[in-house]
């Protein structure tokens, strides 16, 4: 045994029960198949990590699934009639929080995302900006500010009739942590260069980095938006938004019609305090919301949506 996983696979195979990372080791400890290099005071901790990355990474494939939290058991065991039943349901993995900084991110020069700051404009006529200009380049984040430019943000709103999927975010590990424990109607994706592929229906890859973000997010498989274009998300307008601290960053907002069988669950997702609400009758508590919400909050509640431009 030299592999973490190999030893809870034996432990859980003989024991014939669900158990937990320290109950794991204290089992091949005394079933002495726990070699020296695994042995050190973090162990426990190593052993619920690999298991919990196998469970998110492989998924299916995961020969291992969770019982409730911190408990793990075999999926071999789930077509044994012996095995009780009540420990053969499946308790679901969160997604893991995305890392949004990507060191090939698009950027845009601070002056050309000023000119619509706060106003919504078409794709087609952000394009038509863009066209023979050198406003656009690749950099890594942290350099953006020093260099005169601004980030390129997608944020897809899921929608379902006249409603919007709103949720508390949690924290991102990067310049949006100011946005924590706010609400949002959006999920943010920072465009990088490698978001545009041969199959990318526009040249920044906009629409390829929405979908990547909406199946990690909310779990979804990529076949939810491959099974026609009617199903994937629409860009609705370009805008220039503010952080709180006044930072301006250029937004592009999409659309998802999701599906009547989609519903957001805090047991299944990375998210808290999911919920539906409808942005004609918008919360009385809008500074719950991050400013980028806050304001295109305002815009869906439009009743001619004047300020919101189609393609």
């Amino acid at each position: 045994m030299d592999s973490y996983l190999d030893i809870a696979r034996m432990v859980l195979r003989a024991q014939r029960r669900p158990m937990g990372a320290k109950s794991i080791l204290a089992a091949a400890l005394k079933a002495a198949i726990l070699p020296s290099h695994l042995h050190g005071k973090t162990q426990q901790k190593t052993l619920q990590a690999r298991l919990s990355e196998d469970i998110l990474d492989d998924r299916e494939a995961s020969i291992f699934y969770r019982t409730e939290p911190g408990q793990f058991a075999l999926k071999e065991f789930i077509d044994d009639p012996y095995f009780p039943a009540k420990w053969k349901v499946e308790f679901p993995a969160r997604r893991r929080t995305r890392d949004l900084k990507r060191p090939d991110s698009l950027a845009i020069r601070r002056t050309m995302a000023a000119s619509i700051e706060n106003t919504a404009i078409s794709m087609s006529e952000f394009s038509e900006r863009l066209d023979g200009s050198d406003a656009l380049t690749t950099m890594h984040p942290k350099d953006m500010k020093e260099r005169g430019y601004c980030a390129i943000w997608t944020f897809s709103i899921v929608r379902r009739d006249d409603h919007v999927l709103a949720y508390r975010i949690g924290r991102y590990r990067d310049d949006r942590d100011m946005f924590a424990n706010r609400r949002s109607i959006g999920f943010p994706g920072a465009l990088a260069a490698d978001d545009v592929s041969l199959f990318s229906t526009d040249s920044l890859g906009i629409r390829d980095c929405a979908i990547a973000v909406l199946t990690h997010d909310l779990d979804l498989s990529l076949a939810t938006f491959e099974r026609s274009e009617d199903q994937a998300p629409k860009i609705e307008c370009v805008t220039a938004l503010a952080d709180l601290q006044g930072h301006l960053d250029l937004v592009i907002i999409l659309l998802w019609d999701s599906p009547d069988w989609f519903e957001p669950t805090t047991r299944r997702l990375s998210l808290n305090d999911p919920g539906w609400l409808r942005p004609s009758a918008p919360p009385n508590d809008m500074d719950d919301f991050e400013p980028w919400s806050a304001r295109i909050l305002g815009w869906l509640a439009a009743k001619d949506r004047t300020e919101f431009a189609h393609d």
